[in-house]
């Protein structure tokens, strides 16, 4: 046999050994690359729930599976296993729930994100007040009435109830106005003072707290974002009507005094005893530390404590 026909044998030969040897050979291990992530939504109230969306791609020769795992402020969450065949791309998602407000950092592989949480808000009932709860007297205004003002403690404040303590000693009406911080009325309405028990009030004893009793009037909601006033009314009267209770234990910065010289209702800058009865001057009071026993109730949204 010639050599040029055994040097083809030969070479076919390798070729053939070489063929079988890459048949033979194992394909390259599976190899993953987390290719993004997405979170959705990536601000939530506390309790809400975000959706934290993962994918996945085999860029190895053979199939594998893949542990994906959520951890949050460097702290390991959650772990989820996905199979993701050679050159495809595979989703994976966690839901995510956080109690606490705060912005929190969440990874999954080499991507991360931050989540903010937001507070709960909730409806919270508050009193606004300015006395102990204790009546150190029973004032009594003459054709005028009584004016507190109050800040709320948060925007918006939901005012739906006004509690006063007094008595009375006659009968007919009294008025109840909300004003807002520019003295626009809000609500005005009359109510008999008969709401008011009847109390022991004789001249010269009308620091004696006999008698008296809160009483709470319902009212429309009226919401207020800033400083409003609420105005009682005692109505004409040369002595008696509602004997309203006032505190004197601390300085008045809020409570003042009014009254009607030409129809239109102004505040009085020096009370004098002509604005009350005749007891008045007997009474152990000053105008810097009278506060009406007027209080309001309302609700208020604010963070979960």
């Amino acid at each position: 046999m010639r050599r040029g026909k055994w040097c083809s044998i030969l070479l076919l030969g390798s070729l053939l050994l070489v063929g079988s040897l890459a048949a033979c050979a194992k394909p390259a291990p599976a190899a993953f690359e987390v290719v993004s992530m997405d979170m959705v939504p990536a601000e939530i109230t506390a309790g809400g729930v975000a959706t934290v969306a993962v994918q996945v791609k085999n860029v190895g020769g053979s199939q594998g599976v893949y542990t994906a795992t959520l951890n949050v402020d460097g702290a390991r969450v959650e772990t989820k296993d996905i199979a993701v065949v050679p050159g495809a791309t595979e989703k994976v998602t966690f839901s995510l729930s956080k109690d606490r407000a705060g912005t929190y950092q969440v990874a999954v592989g080499k991507h991360s994100s931050s989540l903010t949480v937001k507070p709960k808000l909730v409806s919270r009932e508050m009193e606004l007040k300015y006395d102990d709860g204790e009546a150190d007297g029973f004032l009594v205004s003459v054709a005028g009435g009584w004016l507190v003002d109050f800040t709320p403690p948060a925007a918006p404040f939901i005012i739906h109830k006004i509690r006063l303590f007094g008595s009375r000693s006659q009968s007919g009406t009294f008025e109840i106005e909300v004003w807002d911080k520019d003295r626009k009325v809000l609500y005005k309405e009359a109510y008999p003072r008969t709401k008011f028990p009847t109390g022991k009030h004789t001249p010269g004893q009308e620091t004696m707290p006999e008698g008296g009793a809160w009483v709470e009037l319902e009212m429309p909601k009226i919401e207020v974002s800033d400083k409003f006033y609420v105005h009682m009314w005692n109505g004409p009267t040369s002595l008696g009507g509602i004997h309203l209770g006032a505190d004197f234990s601390v300085k008045n910065e809020h409570s003042a005094v009014t009254a009607r010289p030409a129809g239109a209702i102004e505040e009085v800058g020096k009370w004098t005893p002509s604005h009350f009865c005749l007891c008045f001057s007997v009474v152990n009071w000053t105008q810097a530390k009278t506060n009406w026993m007027i209080r309001v109730i309302g609700t208020t949204i604010g963070p979960q404590e």
